[in-house]
């Protein structure tokens, strides 16, 4: 986890990594190293892991670590689906359920499993 940010206040969700988003991260640390692997998989060896797909928005507070783990995962031989939404900020596929994008992203995400999975679509 990375808290030097470009999108802070773009991002309509999440606005800002200080505060709030700052003190869960800790918490959820409990003590342990940010950098920690098990914490953040950006600093570990991501060698053999399943196919990935990994979604963000252009206003995404976490848009440059969602890409830089692509990177690293794409390095090391996985694959790896990157999808950036226009102007959307961190899970905003989440807030609005009847936006055009929300069922995008869905069918986007349920396809990417179905072809992994072995299902016919």
């Amino acid at each position: 986890m990375s808290f030097g940010c470009t999108r802070a206040m773009v991002d309509n969700v999440l606005g800002t990594q200080d505060g709030f988003i700052r003190a869960t991260a800790l918490l959820y640390a409990d003590g342990r190293d940010l950098k920690d692997p098990l914490l953040s998989p950006i600093y570990g060896d991501v060698r053999g892991f399943p196919p990935t797909i990994l979604t963000s928005g252009t206003r995404d507070l976490y848009l440059s670590n969602t890409v830089r783990m692509h990177r690293k995962l794409r390095a090391a031989g996985v694959e790896a689906v990157l999808q950036v939404w226009e102007g959307q900020s961190h899970a905003q596929s989440l807030v609005d359920i009847t936006a055009p994008e929300t069922k995008e992203y869905h069918d986007e995400v349920a396809r990417f499993f179905d072809l992994h999975l072995g299902r016919p679509r």
